[in-house]
C-alpha cells in the first residue's frame, strides 16, 4: 500500500472526526484486517517540525480490526490546545504486530480560527 497525501482542516470550535476505511487493493474490494495492529498519528507545527500531539490506538485513534477502519477523534478543546496559528503537518502510521510500520497518510493540518 502506498501512502497518500490528504490535507486536514478543522475549525477551532469543532470536533475533529475522520473515519477511514482501508483496503489491501486499488479496486477497494478487500478490507485491510487491522487486527493486531497499532496506529500513531503525529501532529507537528510544520513538515518534519516539532511534534505538538501524538494520537495512538485507544487515545484519539480507534482501529476497527477486520472492518479495516481507523477513526481519528479530537474534541474542540483538544484542537484548540494545539495552538496552531499557521498550517502544521501530520502523518498517520500503522504498525503490524510483527513490528512492520506503514505510513498511510500525511499532509497539512490546519486549524481554522473563527
Amino acid at each position: 500500500m502506498r501512502s497518500e497525501q490528504y490535507d486536514l482542516e478543522v475549525y477551532e470550535q469543532e470536533s475533529l472526526n475522520v473515519a477511514l476505511t482501508l483496503y489491501t487493493d486499488d479496486a477497494a474490494t478487500t478490507l485491510w484486517n487491522l487486527t493486531g495492529y497499532s496506529a500513531s498519528l503525529r501532529i507537528m507545527d510544520s513538515t518534519n517540525g516539532d511534534v505538538l500531539s501524538t494520537l495512538t490506538s485507544g487515545s484519539g485513534l480507534t482501529l476497527g480490526g477486520s472492518a479495516g477502519t481507523i477513526t481519528i477523534s479530537r474534541t474542540p478543546a483538544q484542537v484548540q490546545a494545539l495552538n496552531l496559528t499557521t498550517p502544521g503537518a501530520y502523518d498517520l502510521t500503522v504498525t503490524s504486530g510483527g513490528g512492520t510500520a506503514t505510513l498511510l497518510m500525511y499532509g497539512s493540518f490546519t486549524v481554522v480560527r473563527t
